[in-house]
């Protein structure tokens, strides 16, 4: 990171719709955090394509980029970094986060439509991969301000680990929490969830980040609940973790897809768990 004191937000783009809506976002949270953009394209077949199509050389991604972020500079006051890489879409995705220590990672998505059920979508293979928090965005950031934020909490080891980043999001952005607990219908797995709840609200408290609990209905779909108590919360984001050794092969009914690709388009931020041996709430 250039400057510690200022984090980075690393937003992709192919220059589509929904990469304007992840750039948006993007320096959206920028100004939350007093932080800079950093602005990625990876060279892929597709973008040969256009430049083949347009009888442009490859100098000209660079040139667009620097032109998006010099009207972002004009237009918010927002510093940015402009990257150009070639490689594997996921792998540089992840080295470029990796290599300028960015905060966050948004990401543009149409959700998850047609084939991509049956082998699987290019944002979920994004955010499996990336070793810091991917913001998986549908529309423009508007007004939002990442206040109000969803967390749900399941059975999953790496569940809690979402506490981490409540703090950071709350010192940074002044957020809340609404944690959402799924309701087993089961006296041994609600006691186990009983005493994970206990161990967030613990660290919530003695950080003192405002949070409020509820609880999910013991039956149906806990991802399609969630979605709709954001809804009716008219909740900034929802907060999901994956943990590290759950495999992902399966594209059907994963409940994190059902949130992921939300059809409320609310901004969801997924953070991939590891370390579950450590105190899950950090120093």
């Amino acid at each position: 990171m250039d400057n510690p004191e200022q984090p980075i937000v690393l937003a992709s783009t192919d220059f589509t719709e929904v990469s304007d809506y992840a750039i948006d976002n993007a320096v959206a949270m920028a100004k939350i955090l007093n932080g800079k953009v950093l602005l990625l394209h990876i060279i892929d077949k597709y973008t040969r394509r256009m430049l083949k199509r347009e009888k442009k050389p490859e100098s000209y991604i660079k040139d667009k980029l620097e032109g998006i972020g010099e009207e972002i500079k004009e237009k918010q006051g927002i510093e940015t970094i402009v990257v150009v890489e070639k490689g594997k879409i996921f792998h540089v995705m992840a080295d470029v986060a990796k290599r300028y220590d960015a905060l966050l990672h948004f990401l543009g998505t149409h959700g998850k439509k047609g084939i991509q059920w049956i082998i699987g979508s290019f944002a979920l293979k994004v955010v499996k991969k990336s070793p810091v928090p991917v913001v998986v965005i549908q529309k423009p950031a508007g007004n939002n301000k990442y206040k109000n934020i969803i967390f749900p909490l399941d059975i999953q080891r790496g569940s809690k680990q979402k506490v981490k980043w409540a703090k950071i999001m709350h010192k940074a952005a002044g957020s809340t929490f609404d944690i959402f607990v799924d309701n087993y219908d089961d006296e041994s797995t609600d006691r186990k969830i009983s005493a994970d709840l206990k161990q967030v609200t613990d660290i919530m408290e003695h950080h003192n980040i405002p949070f409020t609990t509820s609880l999910s209905a013991p039956k149906g779909s806990f991802g399609l609940q969630v979605v709709d108590h954001a809804r009716e919360q008219h909740a900034d984001a929802i907060m999901i973790t994956s943990d590290p050794d759950k495999l992902t092969c399966n594209p059907f009914n994963k409940e994190e897809e059902r949130v992921l690709y939300n059809k409320e388009k609310i901004p969801v931020m997924f953070i991939n768990s590891k370390n579950l041996s450590v105190i899950i709430g950090g120093p």
